[in-house]
C-alpha cells in the first residue's frame, strides 16, 4: 500500500462513526434533506421578512420571543431526555429542533398576518418534519414535539397584527407639527369582534402529550420469543402525541389526534424466523424497529352531569400502522421490513370531575375492535387550568393491543406517564 493510500485508509478509519451501518440506522442524504435543513431558516426568515414588508417591529419582537422560547425548550428536552437519534448518530433526538424553528415561523405568520401568509408556510414546515423521518435524522414522534411546542409558544407570545383602518398623520404648524390618527368603522367593528371571540369564541383547542412507556412493549410484541442478550436502545422510550378539538356547541365537540410511538433494540438471534422473505438464523446479532402509528378521530356528545362533573361520549374511527424492521446489526445486508394496517371503529367515554377552582381529575376509557383485533386505552390523572386559554396536566395511560390478523402477531401492552400542554384559542 503506497503512502497516500494509507493516509486515505486511517482518514476513514478515523471518520467513521462507532455504531455500525445498516438498512435501520443508515442516514440519507439527499435534496429532500437539503431542502429541509434550508426551510427551517427560510420559513422563520419570512417571517422577519413579513414583519419588515409590514413596517411591524412589534411582530418582529413577538416572532423572536416566540423562536427562542422554543429552542430553549427543545434543547432542554433534548438533554434532559436523550434520545438516541434513529441514524444513532447523537443522542439528542427529541424533540426536533429543525421542525420546531421551522413551524415557530409558519405559526407566527399565519397569526400575526392570516392565512394568505401561514397556509403555505405551515405546508412548508410539515415538508421540513417530513424530511427528518425521510433522512432518518428524528423519529416521528420527534417531529410531533417539535411542531407542538412551536406552536404552542406561539400561541403564548404572537398576537394578530392590527388591521386596516387605523391611520396616522403629522403636518407642519406655526408652532412645529401636529400628529393626528384617523380610525374607520371597520377597525371599530373588528375590534368589537376580536373582543367578543377573546371572551367566548375559544372554539379550538390543542393539546401536546409527552410522555415514556415504563413498559417494555417491543418485548412482548414478539422480540422475548426470539432474540436474547437483548437490550432496548432508548431505556425509558419517550414518545409524543397531538390532539386536537373543536367546539361544535352545547357541549359537544370533534377531535383528532396521532400517536406515534418506535422501540428499537439490539439482540441475538434465539431461532430462526422469516420476515419479508430474509431468513435471520440463529446466533445473528440484529437490529430492531417497531413502530406503531395511530391516527384517528372521534365525535362527542357532552353531557354536564352536574356543576363540577362533566361526561364526553364518543364514537370514532381510527388506523393503526404496524411496521417491523430486522437487519442484521453490523453492516447490514439482509434488511427486512413488513407493514399491516388496520382500521378499527372506537367508542369512549371521557370524565372530568373539578376538584377546586383549577384542579379536576380526568379519566378516560376507550375501546376499538374489529373482528380479533382490538385496542384498550384507560387513563387517569389531574389537569390545571391557569385561565380559559392554558392548561397542564398528568396522567397514567395504559393500553392493550391485541392485532392478531397481521403476519407477525403484536400482542403488547404499555403503561405510561405522560405530561400534557393545552391551549384554547
Amino acid at each position: 500500500m503506497n503512502k497516500n493510500k494509507l493516509i486515505a485508509a486511517v482518514m476513514v478509519a478515523m471518520t467513521t462513526p462507532a455504531w455500525a451501518s445498516n438498512g435501520i440506522n443508515e442516514s440519507v442524504d439527499d435534496s429532500i434533506v437539503e431542502a429541509g435543513d434550508m426551510l427551517q431558516i427560510l420559513i422563520p426568515a419570512t417571517g422577519f421578512f413579513a414583519a419588515w414588508m409590514h413596517d411591524d417591529l412589534e411582530g418582529a419582537k413577538q416572532l423572536t420571543y416566540s423562536t427562542l422560547s422554543t429552542q430553549v425548550i427543545v434543547h432542554g428536552v433534548k438533554q434532559a431526555v436523550g434520545r438516541s437519534r434513529p441514524n444513532e448518530s447523537s443522542w439528542n433526538s427529541f424533540p426536533s429542533g429543525h421542525t420546531a424553528a421551522a413551524f415557530s415561523g409558519a405559526a407566527f405568520l399565519q397569526s400575526r398576518y392570516g392565512a394568505k401568509w401561514g397556509v403555505p408556510a405551515y405546508a412548508a414546515a410539515t415538508f421540513v418534519g417530513a424530511s427528518r423521518i425521510h433522512g432518518n435524522r428524528h423519529y416521528a414522534g420527534d417531529v410531533v414535539a417539535g411542531a407542538s411546542t412551536a406552536f404552542l409558544m406561539n400561541q403564548l407570545f404572537v398576537s394578530p397584527h392590527k388591521v386596516d383602518g387605523v391611520y396616522f398623520n403629522a403636518q407642519p404648524t406655526a408652532d412645529g407639527f401636529a400628529v393626528g390618527v384617523t380610525v374607520t368603522d371597520e377597525v371599530l367593528k373588528t375590534q368589537h369582534k376580536s373582543k367578543a371571540q377573546k371572551i367566548v369564541d375559544l372554539k379550538h383547542k390543542l393539546e401536546l402529550g409527552i410522555g415514556t412507556n415504563i413498559a417494555d412493549s417491543s418485548a412482548q410484541a414478539g422480540a422475548k420469543d426470539y432474540l436474547v442478550r437483548d437490550e432496548l436502545i432508548d431505556e425509558y422510550q419517550p414518545f409524543s402525541y397531538v390532539n386536537y378539538q373543536y367546539q361544535l356547541g352545547g357541549g359537544d365537540l370533534i377531535e383528532l389526534e396521532f400517536t406515534p410511538t418506535e422501540t428499537r433494540r439490539r439482540g441475538t438471534v434465539a431461532q430462526d424466523f422469516t420476515l419479508d422473505g430474509e431468513t435471520f438464523e440463529a446466533g445473528s446479532e440484529v437490529l430492531t424497529a417497531f413502530r406503531h402509528w395511530m391516527l384517528g378521530g372521534n365525535i362527542y356528545k357532552g353531557l354536564q352531569v352536574n356543576d363540577a362533573v362533566k361526561l364526553d361520549v364518543g364514537l370514532g374511527l381510527y388506523l393503526h400502522m404496524i411496521e417491523l424492521d430486522v437487519d442484521l446489526d453490523e453492516n447490514g445486508g439482509q434488511y427486512a421490513s413488513e407493514d399491516h394496517w388496520r382500521a378499527m371503529p372506537a367508542a369512549t367515554a371521557k370524565l372530568s370531575w373539578r376538584l377546586t377552582e383549577g384542579f379536576s381529575a380526568i379519566t378516560n376509557l376507550q375501546y376499538q375492535g374489529w373482528e380479533s383485533d382490538n385496542y384498550l386505552l384507560a387513563e387517569a390523572g389531574v389537569k390545571y387550568e391557569f385561565n380559559d386559554a392554558w392548561e397542564m396536566g398528568f396522567k397514567y395511560s395504559y393500553t392493550e393491543t391485541e392485532l392478531d390478523n397481521t403476519e407477525f402477531v403484536a400482542n403488547y401492552d404499555s403503561q405510561n406517564l405522560v405530561l400534557t400542554f393545552s391551549n384554547r384559542f
